[in-house]
């Protein structure tokens, strides 16, 4: 189906609008659609295009003016879910999608409940939406699914998130390997007096091995309400094991600029954060993490956190969804080095919990954890004085070879 130049499909009213594609092979492009600029009362009506259980369908040059629901929506049918669809190109103004105060109210949804179905070698790649400080996420992903990739978008002005990446049912093993990458993301969080626990640029939870790479995110977590119920960085990654979060240029958090929380194995290399209210990037629970070649400007508090505790505490062995991280020391075997760090402040600080008795958990300690061939300009500190591990193993980190520049 191809518009031509200067039509518009207006849709009337907020419930019966738009396509609803149950068929294979369906391409859509040029159009522009043009909502009557009212809000739909739920998330199933209202769309400008659904696409329902299908294969090899796009969305391609097209524009999505005043929906009334989701702009995009892409949805399982039973357990079939969508596959090798393309949506690129595509323009999403003069959002109105408003229908609860902690909603998923999106320009592009790819999800959304149930389980048993994929979501599998989808791509969103090069549109542009502007969330009119009303929408809450630019583009999100909630559900299942392997293989997906968020490349090259243009995000501005939403209230929750720029994207949004987890199960929806959480089991712990079927969301992998999605890439996010090369997106620019703008001005995200709440405005005028109201307050959020959200505002990330990027938000990954229970995703296996995913790719956040090259990205491009400004000005975040605007008002947050500073609970850190959720992980609230610019990027935030949370319950995902093996995770890549690599050439980021991160600039203006109103908290910090990466939060990871139960993502072993993960590394964090060659990122610049720069201008956070808080840490530069704050490590919570996990192992075998590998920080490397970032370059750390202006932040509010010590650069590197860290906060660790046993895994056999009830309510963190409640959430993890592989057996192999449950009742094991966190804050081991991290490996930071060739940072590029200008700062006054202390450089690093991890801590680990005591035993909690009551709960019948064991004591967390810090060992194995090498920093070194760092670079600290501007420091006011010895040594000493910058690189602290509280609760630790003794003798087991190890700080060498850093260079301090007063």
């Amino acid at each position: 189906m191809s518009f031509n130049k200067g039509a518009i499909l207006n849709f009337k009213n907020n419930i019966n609008t738009g396509f609803l594609v149950k068929q294979n092979n369906f391409t859509i492009k040029n159009a522009y659609i043009k909502g009557n600029g009212k809000t739909a009362a739920d998330f199933y009506t209202g769309y400008g295009i659904l696409l329902f259980g299908v294969d090899h369908c796009s969305i391609i040059n097209s524009t999505f003016d005043g929906i009334s629901g989701n702009g995009i929506l892409i949805l399982p049918s039973s357990d079939k879910g969508c596959n090798n669809t393309s949506i690129r190109n595509n323009t999403f103004i003069n959002h109105v999608f408003n229908i609860s105060e902690n909603g998923d109210e999106s320009a592009i949804m790819m999800g959304y409940s149930g389980k048993n179905y994929a979501h599998n070698n989808n791509l969103i790649e090069n549109n542009l939406i502007s969330g009119n400080n009303l929408l809450k996420v630019g583009i999100g992903f909630i559900g299942h699914g392997n293989n997906n990739v968020i490349t090259n978008n243009k995000i501005s002005n939403c209230i929750a998130y720029g994207i949004v990446s987890y199960e929806s049912d959480i089991v712990g093993n079927t969301m992998n390997n999605i890439h996010i990458s090369d997106n620019e993301i703008r001005n995200i969080g709440e405005v005028g007096n109201k307050t959020t626990v959200k505002g990330m640029g990027i938000y990954l939870m229970t995703s296996n091995n995913a790719v956040i790479s090259k990205n491009k995110i400004y000005n975040t977590l605007r008002n947050s309400d500073r609970t850190e119920t959720l992980g609230q960085g610019s990027i935030s990654v949370s319950l995902s094991p093996g995770a890549m979060v690599a050439g980021n240029m991160l600039d203006g958090s109103a908290m910090y600029g990466i939060v990871s929380d139960y993502s072993f194995g993960s590394n964090f290399i060659d990122n610049t954060i720069q201008n956070t209210k808080k840490s530069g990037i704050y490590f919570i629970n996990m192992n075998d993490v590998k920080v490397s070649g970032n370059i750390f400007k202006n932040i509010g508090e010590v650069v590197i956190k860290g906060f660790f505790e046993h895994t056999s505490l009830p309510r963190i062995k409640d959430q993890l969804r592989n057996d192999k991280y449950k009742n094991i020391s966190t804050g081991n075997n991290f490996i930071i080095t060739k940072n590029k760090i200008y700062s006054e402040k202390e450089v690093l600080y991890f801590e680990a919990s005591g035993q909690n008795q009551s709960q019948k958990s064991q004591k967390n300690r810090l060992s194995d954890n090498i920093v070194e061939n760092n670079e600290v300009i501007g420091a006011v500190k010895r040594e000493n004085e910058l690189f602290h591990f509280r609760q630790e193993s003794t003798g087991n980190n190890d700080v060498r070879n850093n260079t301090i520049i007063r």
